[in-house]
Protein backbone atom coordinates (compact mmCIF):
# COMPACT_ATOMS: atom_id res chain seq x y z
CA UNK A 1 0.00 0.00 0.00
CA UNK A 2 2.94 2.34 0.64
CA UNK A 3 4.27 1.81 -2.89
CA UNK A 4 0.78 2.32 -4.27
CA UNK A 5 0.47 5.62 -2.37
CA UNK A 6 3.90 6.67 -3.62
CA UNK A 7 2.92 5.89 -7.21
CA UNK A 8 -0.07 8.23 -6.88
CA UNK A 9 2.37 11.15 -6.91
CA UNK A 10 4.63 9.80 -9.67
CA UNK A 11 3.72 12.36 -12.36
CA UNK A 12 3.99 15.28 -9.92
CA UNK A 13 7.41 14.14 -8.71
CA UNK A 14 8.64 13.64 -12.28
CA UNK A 15 7.34 17.10 -13.22
CA UNK A 16 9.07 18.65 -10.20
CA UNK A 17 12.41 17.07 -11.07
CA UNK A 18 12.01 18.17 -14.68
CA UNK A 19 11.19 21.72 -13.59
CA UNK A 20 14.38 21.93 -11.53
CA UNK A 21 16.41 20.63 -14.48
CA UNK A 22 14.67 23.09 -16.79
CA UNK A 23 16.04 26.04 -14.82
CA UNK A 24 19.33 24.49 -13.80
CA UNK A 25 21.30 22.36 -16.25
CA UNK A 26 23.95 20.69 -14.12
CA UNK A 27 24.63 16.97 -14.41
CA UNK A 28 27.29 16.41 -11.80
CA UNK A 29 26.56 13.63 -9.35
CA UNK A 30 25.74 15.91 -6.42
CA UNK A 31 23.49 18.03 -8.64
CA UNK A 32 21.50 15.00 -9.82
CA UNK A 33 20.72 14.00 -6.22
CA UNK A 34 19.84 17.61 -5.42
CA UNK A 35 17.47 17.86 -8.39
CA UNK A 36 15.66 14.70 -7.31
CA UNK A 37 15.38 15.97 -3.73
CA UNK A 38 14.21 19.44 -4.79
CA UNK A 39 11.81 17.93 -7.30
CA UNK A 40 9.81 16.35 -4.48
CA UNK A 41 8.80 19.69 -3.01
CA UNK A 42 8.51 21.51 -6.32
CA UNK A 43 6.27 18.81 -7.81
CA UNK A 44 3.98 18.35 -4.83
CA UNK A 45 3.86 22.05 -3.98
CA UNK A 46 3.07 23.41 -7.44
CA UNK A 47 0.55 20.62 -8.04
CA UNK A 48 -1.25 21.57 -4.82
CA UNK A 49 -1.39 25.22 -5.97
CA UNK A 50 -2.87 24.17 -9.30
CA UNK A 51 -5.33 21.88 -7.57
CA UNK A 52 -6.58 24.72 -5.38
CA UNK A 53 -7.14 26.85 -8.48
CA UNK A 54 -9.04 23.92 -9.99
CA UNK A 55 -11.29 23.76 -6.90
CA UNK A 56 -12.11 27.45 -7.27
CA UNK A 57 -12.88 27.23 -10.98
CA UNK A 58 -14.70 23.90 -11.39
CA UNK A 59 -17.10 21.87 -9.21
CA UNK A 60 -16.27 18.40 -7.97
CA UNK A 61 -13.16 16.76 -6.56
CA UNK A 62 -11.58 14.95 -9.52
CA UNK A 63 -8.93 16.15 -11.89
CA UNK A 64 -5.77 15.56 -9.88
CA UNK A 65 -4.46 13.13 -12.49
CA UNK A 66 -5.19 15.65 -15.23
CA UNK A 67 -3.34 18.37 -13.28
CA UNK A 68 -0.33 16.12 -12.76
CA UNK A 69 -0.33 15.06 -16.40
CA UNK A 70 -0.70 18.64 -17.60
CA UNK A 71 2.09 19.85 -15.33
CA UNK A 72 4.37 17.03 -16.49
CA UNK A 73 3.47 17.58 -20.14
CA UNK A 74 4.21 21.31 -19.90
CA UNK A 75 7.61 20.62 -18.30
CA UNK A 76 8.50 18.02 -20.95
CA UNK A 77 7.50 20.42 -23.73
CA UNK A 78 9.65 23.17 -22.19
CA UNK A 79 12.57 20.76 -21.87
CA UNK A 80 12.22 19.79 -25.52
CA UNK A 81 12.14 23.43 -26.59
CA UNK A 82 15.25 24.18 -24.55
CA UNK A 83 16.85 20.89 -25.66
CA UNK A 84 17.52 19.79 -22.10
CA UNK A 85 16.28 16.22 -22.19
CA UNK A 86 19.78 14.98 -23.07
CA UNK A 87 21.90 14.55 -19.90
CA UNK A 88 25.06 15.81 -21.63
CA UNK A 89 28.20 15.25 -19.62
CA UNK A 90 27.84 13.33 -16.39
CA UNK A 91 30.76 13.13 -14.00
CA UNK A 92 31.25 10.20 -11.65
CA UNK A 93 33.83 10.40 -8.91
CA UNK A 94 34.60 7.45 -6.70
CA UNK A 95 36.23 8.22 -3.37
CA UNK A 96 38.23 5.63 -1.45
CA UNK A 97 39.09 7.75 1.58
CA UNK A 98 38.79 5.56 4.70
CA UNK A 99 36.96 8.38 6.47
CA UNK A 100 34.43 8.59 3.64
CA UNK A 101 33.94 4.82 3.57
CA UNK A 102 33.25 4.67 7.32
CA UNK A 103 30.94 7.67 7.31
CA UNK A 104 29.20 6.40 4.17
CA UNK A 105 28.39 3.08 5.83
CA UNK A 106 27.21 4.89 8.95
CA UNK A 107 24.97 7.10 6.83
CA UNK A 108 23.42 4.09 5.13
CA UNK A 109 22.81 2.45 8.51
CA UNK A 110 21.11 5.58 9.89
CA UNK A 111 19.12 5.98 6.68
CA UNK A 112 17.87 2.40 6.80
CA UNK A 113 16.99 2.74 10.50
CA UNK A 114 15.03 5.93 9.90
CA UNK A 115 13.13 4.37 6.98
CA UNK A 116 12.30 1.33 9.11
CA UNK A 117 11.18 3.56 11.98
CA UNK A 118 8.90 5.76 9.88
CA UNK A 119 7.29 2.80 8.11
CA UNK A 120 6.77 0.95 11.40
CA UNK A 121 5.21 3.99 13.07
CA UNK A 122 2.94 4.56 10.07
CA UNK A 123 1.61 1.03 10.49
CA UNK A 124 1.17 1.37 14.25
CA UNK A 125 -0.36 4.86 14.16
CA UNK A 126 -1.79 5.33 10.65
CA UNK A 127 -3.72 8.51 11.54
CA UNK A 128 -0.75 10.46 12.93
CA UNK A 129 -0.83 12.54 16.11
CA UNK A 130 -3.63 14.68 17.52
CA UNK A 131 -2.89 17.74 15.34
CA UNK A 132 -2.99 15.59 12.22
CA UNK A 133 -6.34 14.13 13.24
CA UNK A 134 -7.81 17.47 14.37
CA UNK A 135 -6.37 19.76 11.70
CA UNK A 136 -4.44 18.43 8.71
CA UNK A 137 -6.03 15.06 7.93
CA UNK A 138 -9.42 16.30 9.13
CA UNK A 139 -9.19 19.21 6.70
CA UNK A 140 -8.26 16.81 3.90
CA UNK A 141 -11.18 14.50 4.69
CA UNK A 142 -13.61 17.41 4.89
CA UNK A 143 -12.53 18.69 1.47
CA UNK A 144 -12.49 15.21 -0.07
CA UNK A 145 -15.93 14.25 1.23
CA UNK A 146 -17.64 17.60 0.61
CA UNK A 147 -17.42 17.50 -3.17
CA UNK A 148 -18.77 20.74 -4.65
CA UNK A 149 -19.21 22.24 -1.17
CA UNK A 150 -15.56 21.88 -0.12
CA UNK A 151 -15.67 25.37 1.44
CA UNK A 152 -17.64 23.82 4.32
CA UNK A 153 -14.32 22.50 5.58
CA UNK A 154 -13.65 26.10 6.68
CA UNK A 155 -16.98 26.83 8.32
CA UNK A 156 -16.87 29.56 11.00
CA UNK A 157 -18.79 27.13 13.22
CA UNK A 158 -15.62 25.06 13.60
CA UNK A 159 -13.52 25.83 16.66
CA UNK A 160 -10.94 28.49 15.80
CA UNK A 161 -8.29 26.46 17.67
CA UNK A 162 -8.35 24.13 14.66
CA UNK A 163 -6.70 26.90 12.63
CA UNK A 164 -9.02 27.49 9.71
CA UNK A 165 -6.48 29.91 8.27
CA UNK A 166 -3.74 27.31 7.80
CA UNK A 167 -2.64 26.99 4.14
CA UNK A 168 -3.47 23.89 2.15
CA UNK A 169 -0.35 22.40 0.57
CA UNK A 170 -0.45 19.33 2.79
CA UNK A 171 -4.26 18.75 2.92
CA UNK A 172 -4.67 19.22 -0.83
CA UNK A 173 -1.74 16.90 -1.53
CA UNK A 174 -3.47 14.26 0.60
CA UNK A 175 -6.78 14.89 -1.19
CA UNK A 176 -4.98 14.53 -4.53
CA UNK A 177 -3.50 11.20 -3.50
CA UNK A 178 -6.92 9.96 -2.46
CA UNK A 179 -8.36 11.10 -5.76
CA UNK A 180 -5.71 9.15 -7.61
CA UNK A 181 -6.33 6.00 -5.56
CA UNK A 182 -10.12 6.33 -5.47
CA UNK A 183 -10.52 6.17 -1.68
CA UNK A 184 -9.19 7.56 1.61
CA UNK A 185 -6.11 5.34 1.77
CA UNK A 186 -4.60 5.72 5.25
CA UNK A 187 -1.00 5.46 4.08
CA UNK A 188 -1.13 8.58 1.88
CA UNK A 189 -0.39 11.19 4.60
CA UNK A 190 2.43 9.03 5.97
CA UNK A 191 3.99 8.64 2.52
CA UNK A 192 3.88 12.41 2.04
CA UNK A 193 5.70 12.92 5.33
CA UNK A 194 8.36 10.40 4.34
CA UNK A 195 8.90 12.08 0.98
CA UNK A 196 9.56 15.42 2.63
CA UNK A 197 11.79 13.97 5.35
CA UNK A 198 14.10 12.06 3.02
CA UNK A 199 13.93 14.80 0.41
CA UNK A 200 15.26 17.17 3.06
CA UNK A 201 18.07 14.74 3.89
CA UNK A 202 18.94 14.55 0.18
CA UNK A 203 19.17 18.34 -0.06
CA UNK A 204 21.41 18.59 3.00
CA UNK A 205 23.72 15.83 1.76
CA UNK A 206 24.08 17.00 -1.82
CA UNK A 207 24.63 20.70 -1.06
CA UNK A 208 27.15 20.12 1.73
CA UNK A 209 28.92 17.48 -0.38
CA UNK A 210 29.28 20.10 -3.12
CA UNK A 211 30.27 23.05 -0.94
CA UNK A 212 32.43 21.05 1.49
CA UNK A 213 33.09 17.28 1.24
CA UNK A 214 31.07 14.09 1.16
CA UNK A 215 32.38 13.23 4.64
CA UNK A 216 31.01 16.47 5.99
CA UNK A 217 27.71 15.81 4.21
CA UNK A 218 27.53 12.31 5.70
CA UNK A 219 28.06 13.69 9.20
CA UNK A 220 25.28 16.24 8.69
CA UNK A 221 22.80 13.60 7.49
CA UNK A 222 23.75 11.21 10.30
CA UNK A 223 22.98 13.87 12.92
CA UNK A 224 19.83 14.92 11.05
CA UNK A 225 18.26 11.48 10.65
CA UNK A 226 19.46 10.25 14.04
CA UNK A 227 17.59 13.08 15.81
CA UNK A 228 14.72 11.30 17.62
CA UNK A 229 12.32 14.25 17.71
CA UNK A 230 12.76 14.98 14.01
CA UNK A 231 11.89 11.38 13.12
CA UNK A 232 8.96 11.50 15.53
CA UNK A 233 7.57 14.69 13.99
CA UNK A 234 7.95 13.14 10.54
CA UNK A 235 5.51 10.43 11.60
CA UNK A 236 2.94 12.91 12.97
CA UNK A 237 1.55 13.66 9.46
CA UNK A 238 1.45 17.41 10.17
CA UNK A 239 2.94 20.25 8.10
CA UNK A 240 6.02 20.76 10.27
CA UNK A 241 8.40 18.53 8.32
CA UNK A 242 7.20 19.82 4.89
CA UNK A 243 7.74 23.38 6.16
CA UNK A 244 11.25 22.50 7.35
CA UNK A 245 11.94 20.94 3.97
CA UNK A 246 11.04 24.16 2.14
CA UNK A 247 13.13 26.29 4.52
CA UNK A 248 16.17 24.12 3.76
CA UNK A 249 15.44 24.02 0.03
CA UNK A 250 15.06 27.78 -0.37
CA UNK A 251 18.15 28.57 1.70
CA UNK A 252 20.29 26.03 -0.16
CA UNK A 253 19.26 27.41 -3.53
CA UNK A 254 19.96 30.97 -2.39
CA UNK A 255 23.51 29.97 -1.42
CA UNK A 256 24.10 28.11 -4.69
CA UNK A 257 22.64 31.03 -6.67
CA UNK A 258 24.96 33.50 -4.96
CA UNK A 259 28.03 31.30 -5.38
CA UNK A 260 27.45 30.79 -9.10
CA UNK A 261 25.72 34.12 -9.82
CA UNK A 262 22.87 32.06 -11.30
CA UNK A 263 19.59 33.95 -11.31
CA UNK A 264 17.65 30.85 -12.36
CA UNK A 265 18.54 29.32 -8.99
CA UNK A 266 17.20 32.46 -7.34
CA UNK A 267 13.92 31.84 -9.16
CA UNK A 268 13.84 28.29 -7.79
CA UNK A 269 14.69 29.60 -4.32
CA UNK A 270 11.70 31.92 -4.58
CA UNK A 271 9.44 29.00 -5.52
CA UNK A 272 10.54 27.07 -2.44
CA UNK A 273 10.12 30.09 -0.15
CA UNK A 274 6.64 30.70 -1.56
CA UNK A 275 5.71 27.06 -1.05
CA UNK A 276 6.89 27.33 2.56
CA UNK A 277 4.25 30.05 3.04
CA UNK A 278 1.66 27.84 1.28
CA UNK A 279 2.54 25.03 3.72
CA UNK A 280 2.11 26.79 7.06
CA UNK A 281 1.68 30.31 8.44
CA UNK A 282 5.20 30.18 9.87
CA UNK A 283 6.43 30.22 6.27
CA UNK A 284 5.03 33.70 5.65
CA UNK A 285 7.66 35.60 7.69
CA UNK A 286 10.26 33.36 6.04
CA UNK A 287 9.41 35.09 2.75
CA UNK A 288 10.46 38.41 4.25
CA UNK A 289 13.62 36.85 5.69
CA UNK A 290 14.60 35.53 2.25
CA UNK A 291 13.94 38.87 0.56
CA UNK A 292 16.06 40.76 3.11
CA UNK A 293 18.87 38.16 2.94
CA UNK A 294 18.88 38.33 -0.85
CA UNK A 295 19.25 42.12 -0.66
CA UNK A 296 22.19 41.85 1.75
CA UNK A 297 23.94 39.04 -0.12
CA UNK A 298 23.48 40.60 -3.57
CA UNK A 299 24.40 44.11 -2.57
CA UNK A 300 22.76 47.31 -3.75
CA UNK A 301 23.89 47.08 -7.37
CA UNK A 302 23.01 43.45 -8.06
CA UNK A 303 19.84 43.46 -5.95
CA UNK A 304 17.93 45.25 -8.71
CA UNK A 305 18.57 42.35 -11.08
CA UNK A 306 18.55 39.50 -8.55
CA UNK A 307 15.50 40.31 -6.44
CA UNK A 308 12.99 40.19 -9.34
CA UNK A 309 13.95 36.56 -10.01
CA UNK A 310 13.34 35.63 -6.37
CA UNK A 311 10.00 37.43 -6.37
CA UNK A 312 9.01 35.84 -9.69
CA UNK A 313 9.53 32.42 -8.15
CA UNK A 314 7.27 33.37 -5.24
CA UNK A 315 4.49 34.54 -7.57
CA UNK A 316 2.40 31.34 -8.01
CA UNK A 317 2.39 30.31 -4.32
CA UNK A 318 1.68 33.88 -3.22
CA UNK A 319 -1.14 34.20 -5.77
CA UNK A 320 -2.60 30.96 -4.41
CA UNK A 321 -2.33 32.20 -0.82
CA UNK A 322 -4.06 35.48 -1.69
CA UNK A 323 -6.93 33.61 -3.35
CA UNK A 324 -7.16 31.30 -0.37
CA UNK A 325 -7.44 34.27 2.01
CA UNK A 326 -10.08 35.89 -0.21
CA UNK A 327 -12.32 32.90 -0.88
CA UNK A 328 -11.79 31.15 2.46
CA UNK A 329 -11.86 34.04 4.96
CA UNK A 330 -10.58 32.90 8.33
CA UNK A 331 -8.97 35.02 11.00
CA UNK A 332 -5.55 34.19 12.38
CA UNK A 333 -6.11 33.14 15.99
CA UNK A 334 -2.89 34.85 17.12
CA UNK A 335 -4.20 38.29 16.16
CA UNK A 336 -7.91 37.98 16.92
CA UNK A 337 -8.87 40.16 19.91
CA UNK A 338 -5.22 41.11 20.34
CA UNK A 339 -5.20 44.87 19.93
CA UNK A 340 -2.26 47.19 19.49
CA UNK A 341 -2.35 48.38 23.09
CA UNK A 342 -2.25 44.79 24.36
CA UNK A 343 0.65 43.93 22.04
CA UNK A 344 2.66 46.95 23.20
CA UNK A 345 1.94 46.11 26.83
CA UNK A 346 3.22 42.56 26.31
CA UNK A 347 6.32 43.77 24.47
CA UNK A 348 7.17 45.96 27.47
CA UNK A 349 6.63 43.20 30.03
CA UNK A 350 9.99 41.86 31.36
CA UNK A 351 8.27 38.91 33.02
CA UNK A 352 7.28 37.48 29.62
CA UNK A 353 10.86 37.60 28.38
CA UNK A 354 12.11 35.85 31.52
CA UNK A 355 9.42 33.18 31.23
CA UNK A 356 10.23 32.54 27.57
CA UNK A 357 14.00 32.43 28.13
CA UNK A 358 13.67 30.06 31.08
CA UNK A 359 11.61 27.61 29.05
CA UNK A 360 13.82 28.09 26.00
CA UNK A 361 16.98 27.09 27.89
CA UNK A 362 15.25 23.91 29.04
CA UNK A 363 14.06 23.14 25.50
CA UNK A 364 17.48 23.77 23.98
CA UNK A 365 19.12 21.34 26.41
CA UNK A 366 16.58 18.70 25.35
CA UNK A 367 16.53 19.71 21.68
CA UNK A 368 15.88 16.83 19.33
CA UNK A 369 15.20 14.33 22.12
CA UNK A 370 18.85 13.27 22.31
CA UNK A 371 19.91 11.50 25.55
CA UNK A 372 22.80 14.00 25.74
CA UNK A 373 22.29 17.60 24.62
CA UNK A 374 22.97 17.78 20.89
CA UNK A 375 23.90 21.45 21.28
CA UNK A 376 26.69 20.55 23.70
CA UNK A 377 27.83 17.74 21.39
CA UNK A 378 27.94 20.08 18.39
CA UNK A 379 29.67 22.80 20.41
CA UNK A 380 32.41 20.39 21.48
CA UNK A 381 32.70 19.03 17.94
CA UNK A 382 32.97 22.54 16.52
CA UNK A 383 35.62 23.45 19.10
CA UNK A 384 37.67 20.37 18.17
CA UNK A 385 37.29 20.76 14.42
CA UNK A 386 37.59 24.54 14.28
CA UNK A 387 35.76 27.09 12.18
CA UNK A 388 36.72 27.50 8.53
CA UNK A 389 38.16 30.87 7.59
CA UNK A 390 37.06 30.82 3.94
CA UNK A 391 33.63 30.67 2.39
CA UNK A 392 31.40 32.75 0.16
CA UNK A 393 29.36 35.66 1.57
CA UNK A 394 26.18 33.62 1.12
CA UNK A 395 27.61 30.69 3.08
CA UNK A 396 28.73 32.98 5.88
CA UNK A 397 25.31 34.65 5.86
CA UNK A 398 23.43 31.34 5.97
CA UNK A 399 23.40 31.29 9.77
CA UNK A 400 21.39 34.52 9.80
CA UNK A 401 18.39 32.80 8.21
CA UNK A 402 17.60 30.29 11.01
CA UNK A 403 18.47 32.97 13.58
CA UNK A 404 15.99 35.39 12.00
CA UNK A 405 13.24 32.76 11.92
CA UNK A 406 14.00 31.96 15.56
CA UNK A 407 13.69 35.63 16.59
CA UNK A 408 10.33 35.89 14.81
CA UNK A 409 9.06 32.82 16.66
CA UNK A 410 10.11 34.28 20.00
CA UNK A 411 8.39 37.58 19.19
CA UNK A 412 5.16 35.70 18.51
CA UNK A 413 5.39 34.19 21.99
CA UNK A 414 5.77 37.65 23.51
CA UNK A 415 2.58 38.96 21.91
CA UNK A 416 0.51 35.74 21.95
CA UNK A 417 -3.12 36.17 23.09
CA UNK A 418 -3.03 32.71 24.67
CA UNK A 419 -1.82 31.85 28.11
CA UNK A 420 1.94 32.10 27.67
CA UNK A 421 2.84 29.01 29.68
CA UNK A 422 0.33 26.88 27.75
CA UNK A 423 1.44 28.25 24.38
CA UNK A 424 5.12 27.60 25.11
CA UNK A 425 4.51 24.08 26.38
CA UNK A 426 2.28 23.29 23.42
CA UNK A 427 4.43 24.54 20.56
CA UNK A 428 8.03 25.47 21.38
CA UNK A 429 9.50 22.02 20.76
CA UNK A 430 7.78 21.94 17.37
CA UNK A 431 9.00 25.40 16.37
CA UNK A 432 12.57 24.54 17.33
CA UNK A 433 12.34 21.45 15.11
CA UNK A 434 11.51 23.82 12.22
CA UNK A 435 14.80 25.63 12.78
CA UNK A 436 17.10 22.80 13.89
CA UNK A 437 17.79 21.22 10.44
CA UNK A 438 18.50 24.65 8.94
CA UNK A 439 20.82 25.55 11.83
CA UNK A 440 22.50 22.15 11.50
CA UNK A 441 22.99 22.76 7.79
CA UNK A 442 24.67 26.11 8.51
CA UNK A 443 26.80 24.56 11.25
CA UNK A 444 28.34 21.99 8.92
CA UNK A 445 29.04 24.71 6.38
CA UNK A 446 31.00 26.63 9.01
CA UNK A 447 33.09 23.93 10.72
CA UNK A 448 36.15 22.33 9.19
CA UNK A 449 35.81 18.98 7.46
CA UNK A 450 37.36 15.73 8.75
CA UNK A 451 39.80 15.83 5.80
CA UNK A 452 40.95 19.32 6.76
CA UNK A 453 41.62 18.33 10.35
CA UNK A 454 43.41 15.16 9.31
CA UNK A 455 45.45 17.29 6.91
CA UNK A 456 44.60 15.27 3.86
CA UNK A 457 42.05 15.54 1.10
CA UNK A 458 39.89 12.71 -0.05
CA UNK A 459 41.71 10.97 -2.95
CA UNK A 460 39.93 9.76 -6.00
CA UNK A 461 40.78 6.39 -7.42
CA UNK A 462 38.97 7.04 -10.66
CA UNK A 463 37.50 10.02 -12.49
CA UNK A 464 35.35 9.11 -15.46
CA UNK A 465 33.61 11.40 -17.91
CA UNK A 466 30.60 9.83 -19.53
CA UNK A 467 28.81 11.60 -22.35
CA UNK A 468 25.35 10.36 -23.22
CA UNK A 469 24.14 11.36 -26.65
Amino acid sequence: MILQSLAAYGPALAAGIGLIHLFWENNERWAILLKISLGIGAGLGITSCLYFLRLLLFPGQGGYLLIQAGFLGAVILALLIKNRLSPGKVFYRFSISPVQVILGLATLAVLWTSIYYTITFARVSPHGDYDAQAIWNLRARSIYRSGDTWENAFSPLINRNFHMDYPLLVPLSVVGGWNMLGSEVQRVPAVLSMLFLFGMAGIVFSVIAHLRTSSQAALAVIVLLATPSLLLFSTFQTADIPLTYFLIASTSLLILASNSNNRSLLFLSGIMAGLAAWTKNEGIPFLLVMIVCTLFISGVRQARTHLPFLLAGMALPLFTIVLFKIFVPANNDLFVNNGLSEIISKLLSPERYVQIMTHLLSELLQLGGWPVSIIIILFVYGWIMGIRSSGSPAEKFSGVIPLSQFVIYMLIYIITPYDLEWHINYSMSRLLIHIFPLALFSFFLFVNTPETVLNKSAPYSQVTELKVK
